[in-house]
C-alpha cells in the first residue's frame, strides 16, 4: 500500500473534474481514484454559486424605500427654494423698473389708467403697462395702444406676449390653462379679452371692508388712511407715502386668479390691483387678496425695491400696516 502510495504522488495528474490517475508499473494496470479532498473543495465551489433570496430582495426594497423617503422632502423643499428665489428675483427686476419709472416721472405708476367703472367705453390700462420700457420692453410699449382698450384687438399682439419675470413659478392651484387666456368662450373665434397673457403679480391698492370705506363722492372708494400706492386714474407721489418708501408695499403676489372672465390677472389689464380685505390672513381666498403657492406666505415688493417674504402667521395689524401709504403705522422689519 506504501508502495501505491509513492507511485501515486510520483505519476500522479490532476484532471479538470479533480480525479487523480496513475499507473502501477507492475503488469500495466490503471488505477483511478477520485480525491475526497477535491470533492469538498467542489462541493463548496458549487454551494457558493447563488442568488437573492426573497427575503434579502425584500430588505433591499424596503431599505430603498425609506431612503427615498427620507430624501425627496428634502429634495421637494430645495426645488421650492429655487422657485421662491426665482420669484424673489422677478419681483426685484419688477422693483428695478418700478424705481427707474419714479426717477423718471417723480410718481409711482397709476394702477389703472382710464378706469372709471361708470364708463363702459373705458380702456382699462395697467401699470405693467406704463413701466414696459423701463422693463427693457420698450418694443412692446411702441406697439401698445393707448388709444384702445387693452383688450382690444389692436393691442393683442402686444397684451399677448407672456413675460416670464411676471409669474411666479411656484403656481399650481389654478383654473388658469396655458399662460393667455386663450379662447375664453370656446367658439373658435377671437372675442375681446381672448389671448392675452398672465402675471402672478397685483399692485396694491390698500385694504378695504366696512371700517374702511370712503365716503361717497370721494376720489377713491376706500378712506385715505387705508389707501395704497397703486390708485385708479391718480398717481402717488414718494411725498404722500408718509409711512416710508421701506415701510410700504407696492406689489403682492396674488397668485393663480383666472379661469373666468373677470380673471383680472392679465398684465395689460388696468383691474390687476387690488386691496385685502382688513381681517383676511395671507393665503385665505384665492382671488383679489395676498395669494402665493409658496408654503407659509407671499412676496411683497416695496417702494424702496426690497423684496420681503410675510409668513401666514403675521398679525393682520402689521399686514394692515404695510399694505396702506398714509397709516402712520410703520412696521419695523
Amino acid at each position: 500500500m506504501f508502495a501505491l502510495f509513492q507511485i501515486r504522488n510520483r505519476i500522479g495528474i490532476e484532471l479538470a473534474e479533480g480525479e487523480f490517475v496513475w499507473g502501477a508499473l507492475a503488469g500495466g494496470t490503471m488505477l483511478h481514484q477520485r480525491c475526497p479532498h477535491q470533492r469538498m473543495i467542489r462541493s463548496e465551489r458549487a454551494g457558493s454559486r447563488h442568488g437573492f433570496t426573497l427575503v434579502e430582495l425584500l430588505v433591499v426594497i424596503a431599505t430603498i424605500g425609506i431612503l427615498l423617503a427620507l430624501l425627496l422632502p428634502g429634495i421637494q423643499a430645495v426645488r421650492e427654494s429655487a422657485r421662491r428665489t426665482c420669484c424673489a428675483s422677478n419681483l426685484r427686476q419688477v422693483g428695478l423698473g418700478i424705481c427707474s419709472y419714479v426717477s423718471r416721472k417723480r410718481s409711482f405708476p397709476v394702477g389703472c389708467v382710464d378706469c372709471q367703472w361708470w364708463d363702459a367705453e373705458r380702456n382699462q390700462h395697467s401699470w405693467v403697462t406704463a413701466i414696459l420700457a423701463d422693463l427693457e420692453n420698450e418694443h412692446l410699449l411702441t406697439l401698445y395702444d393707448w388709444e384702445s382698450p387693452y383688450n382690444s384687438e389692436a393691442n393683442l399682439f402686444a397684451a399677448g406676449q407672456v413675460l416670464p419675470l411676471l409669474l411666479c413659478p411656484s403656481t399650481t392651484t389654478t383654473k388658469r390653462v396655458g399662460l393667455t387666456t386663450g379662447d375664453r368662450n370656446a367658439n373658435g373665434e377671437w372675442d375681446a379679452g381672448d389671448g392675452l397673457a398672465y402675471t402672478d403679480y397685483g399692485g396694491i391698492y390698500g385694504i378695504e371692508g366696512p371700517p374702511y370705506q370712503a365716503p361717497q363722492g370721494s376720489e377713491h372708494f376706500v378712506a385715505d388712511h387705508a389707501i395704497g400706492v397703486m390708485v385708479h386714474e391718480i398717481p402717488t407721489t414718494v411725498r404722500a407715502i408718509r409711512d416710508g418708501l421701506s415701510a410700504t408695499a407696492v406689489i403682492g403676489e396674488c397668485t393663480g386668479r383666472g379661469g373666468g372672465s373677470t380673471e383680472q390677472s392679465e398684465w395689460a389689464n388696468g383691474q390687476n390691483i387690488f386691496a385685502q380685505y382688513y381681517n383676511k390672513p395671507i393665503n385665505t381666498t384665492q382671488g383679489n387678496e395676498l395669494w402665493s403657492d409658496h408654503p407659509g406666505g407671499v412676496q411683497l415688493l416695496f417702494c424702496d425695491g426690497h423684496v420681503s417674504f410675510f409668513s401666514e402667521e403675521v398679525e393682520q395689524s402689521a399686514l394692515n400696516a404695510v399694505l396702506t401709504r398714509s397709516g402712520r403705522d410703520h412696521v419695523s422689519r
